[in-house]
């Protein structure tokens, strides 16, 4: 069964998966933190960080990222800290900068803090915390955290990376594109007492709600266990099949009865838009579908980009799929499965009222570059509903027009008082930019105010490079707007 702290990671992990794959481009620094729990002869805590090497500056060929982190407990105490600095060059062979560090944790709950700073450009930092729970080894037979593997070869280097004879680079975000058509997950057994009889590593993905009887086992994998006091595993699960969606990973000990003697479980999102459209095209009809035959082929560019906005990010890349092809059925199966996903009493009636709003932000926000909902103000509309309110400045003379979108509460993310800052650096008609925002997944840009008042160089505060401020004015008041409205 899985615990509420398990949830709220999962939720965490989600959250920031979407953060990343955001449509709208997010250039502030991304960091993925993965925490992995193992016992061996003494238990131990990996926390494995990925810095994405896009959200970088890069000088001379190289990068550079500082990163302080703190682990505390339950009462926000420090119990250990590190302070350290990844670097990369474009000669590498990855793209991001790595690295992963391992503590010796009592069993409890406690929060990892991460200040990350891009040494290239100082402004470019990132705050995040992420909860960790530590289970206690009481001598039983277990299991170790699964881990998802993005690379898996045999090596023989001193790395934190390398273990039992192979360099194992966990998957970014448990997240699983076309690129693979399988996927390596490491796990270790631990069997202190000798076992009278055979026993069995059982791995298998499951779809639906594994804390209840809702769910299903798309495919399972069996090791039988040699018995020894730890025993690290790696067993490939086929993917190719498996349409997009977020999924389990489950990985137990099992005797030749099936019943089970340990358990773990973790989670796996796949984006497989080859898969989507397979379905899709051999989905039968049915009368409740009838009303997506309505639409018409030389509409359906239109109603497709209208729902990107709207569209889970595990179903973005099945969507732009299907934006390039001319699968007309498989088109109009995709918005009927995703209405009736949203709106399984009434899928058409939902339909046809977003589609009226669609059409409305076409119309207020349209601009020679696409469609209305194309635009960074369509799309937040879409994705998050109207503003609780908007202000517009266009009468100051050190910036460009900008607008103030404030939201009381954005039930997505399950945050308050959230902000979003778009400006128009073009002067041309609804040419608005997203520039920064509060919302977990949208753009941070923590020197928000230099862009903004960028005419006015000389008025920087601190270090006119890696400045985040300008001067106060009677002549610049976003700060005050932003913050205090």
């Amino acid at each position: 069964m899985i615990s509420p702290d398990t949830k709220h990671l999962l939720k965490s992990m989600m959250i920031l998966w979407i953060s990343l794959l955001s449509t709208i481009s997010v250039s502030a620094l991304q960091i993925d933190v993965n925490t992995y729990g193992f016992f061996g002869s003494q238990p131990y805590t990996e926390v494995y960080m990925r810095v994405n090497g896009h959200s970088v500056e890069w000088k001379n060929n190289q990068a550079s990222v500082e990163i302080l982190m703190y682990i505390m407990d339950k009462d926000a105490q420090i119990v250990t800290y590190d302070k350290f600095e990844l670097g990369l060059t474009v000669q590498d062979s990855i793209s991001d900068l790595l690295q992963l560090k391992r503590y010796s944790l009592s069993p409890g709950n406690y929060t990892i803090r991460i200040e990350a700073k891009d040494l290239n450009k100082r402004s470019n930092t990132l705050e995040m915390e992420q909860r960790l729970t530590v289970i206690g080894f009481q001598g039983e037979m277990a299991i170790s955290d699964i881990v998802p593997l993005a690379i898996i070869r045999p090596d023989s280097a001193l790395s934190p990376l390398v273990k039992n004879g192979f360099y194992m680079e966990p998957l970014a975000y448990h997240y699983a594109d076309t690129a693979r058509s399988q996927v390596n997950i490491y796990v270790e057994c631990y069997l202190p007492t000798k076992v009278a009889q055979d026993i069995y590593l059982q791995c298998a993905i499951i779809e639906g709600d594994i804390t209840t009887s809702n769910h299903t086992t798309l495919l399972t994998r069996f090791k039988k266990l040699q018995g020894l006091e730890v025993e690290p595993l790696v067993i490939s699960l086929p993917i190719h099949v498996i349409r997009s969606g977020a999924y389990y990973l489950q990985a137990t000990i099992v005797d030749k009865q099936k019943n089970i003697l340990a358990e773990k479980e973790s989670h796996l999102i796949i984006s497989n838009p080859i898969a989507d459209i397979a379905y899709l095209e051999n989905y039968n009809e049915t009368p409740e579908n009838a009303f997506v035959s309505a639409i018409q082929a030389d509409d359906m560019d239109y109603v497709l980009k209208a729902h990107i906005p709207i569209t889970d990010q595990n179903q973005a890349g099945t969507l732009r799929a299907l934006i390039r092809s001319n699968k007309i059925k498989s088109q109009r199966q995709f918005i009927f499965q995703l209405w009736k996903s949203r709106s399984p009493a009434n899928p058409e009636k939902a339909y046809k009222m977003y589609m009226e709003v669609a059409a409305a932000v076409d119309k207020l926000f349209y601009s020679n570059v696409g469609y209305g909902f194309q635009t960074d103000r369509g799309y937040i509309f879409l994705k998050y509903g109207k503003p609780t309110h908007v202000l517009t400045v266009d009468d100051e003379l050190d910036a460009p027009p900008y607008e103030i979108w404030y939201y009381n509460h954005l039930p997505i993310t399950s945050q308050t008082n959230v902000r979003f800052l778009f400006y128009n650096p073009s002067l041309a008609h609804n040419d608005f930019h997203l520039l920064h925002s509060t919302c977990i997944g949208e753009r941070s840009n923590s020197a928000w105010e230099v862009e903004l008042y960028k005419s006015v160089p000389m008025e920087r505060q601190g270090n006119t490079v890696d400045a985040t401020t300008v001067g106060p004015n009677w002549n610049r008041n976003a700060r005050k707007y932003f913050n205090e409205f």
